[in-house]
């Protein structure tokens, strides 16, 4: 895979939002009644306008759908099945959590336990053991947490009802303090068949950007 590798706790960064918001103020000093004809004339034109975007928009999407072999309104589902996907599988904030999210993926998405996905890229949870046998959770000893920034999906191929993905997911794991973290990008392979059924389900980590901050 290059400069791709396994990683066993893929790192999940946390989403930023933006919003924007616009504003505008009409000065009218025509007489009442001119402006309530100009007004019901300005949304009718309105009112039309919407109706030839919305069909351009239509007549855009058969043609990239008719170019492409691919069908717009399933792209739109598959965007937001892998989001909840990527989600389960690398939002936690604990050891209990981080198994839980294990258990979806295997009952939910039907991930094979013994598929590298879930051996390699998304393992279960080390353990330390101290010197009478008690075991502790690194997960809660480091204080790590993991959290979904966003994701970019890239369609690779499609076989009938078969659509099959890259998916780069922006990814960050923080401690506890908040002192040390580590941003980075891990890739995901996977096929969508259309009825909510995900296979050939692969997870990959580039190297991580750390980031620590202690006294100065």
């Amino acid at each position: 895979m290059g400069f791709l590798q396994r990683n066993s706790f893929p790192l999940v960064a946390a989403g930023l939002l933006a919003a924007a918001s616009i504003s505008y103020s009409v000065t009218v000093n025509a007489q009442e009644s001119s402006l309530t004809g100009q007004e019901r004339r300005i949304a009718e034109l309105e009112e039309r306008k919407a109706e030839l975007e919305a069909e351009q928009e239509n007549r855009g999407r058969v043609v990239v759908d008719d170019m492409s072999g691919t069908d717009t309104a399933r792209l739109e589902a598959d965007e937001e099945f892998i989001g909840r996907m990527l989600d389960t599988a690398l939002t936690w904030e604990s050891h209990t959590e981080y198994e839980s999210a294990r258990a979806a993926m295997t009952t939910v998405y039907e991930i094979p336990e013994d598929s590298t996905f879930m051996t390699e890229f998304l393992p279960e949870a080390p353990m330390n053991v101290d010197s009478e046998g008690t075991e502790y959770a690194l997960i809660d000893l480091l204080g790590l947490d993991s959290q979904v920034s966003g994701f970019r999906s890239e369609l690779l191929s499609v076989q009938g009802t078969e659509y099959a993905y890259l998916v780069l997911v922006d990814v960050r794991s923080t401690s506890d303090d908040g002192r040390a973290g580590a941003l980075g990008t891990a890739t995901v392979l996977l096929t969508t068949d259309g009825d909510g059924g995900v296979s050939d389900v692969e997870g990959y980590a580039a190297t991580s950007r750390v980031r620590s901050s202690g006294p100065e």
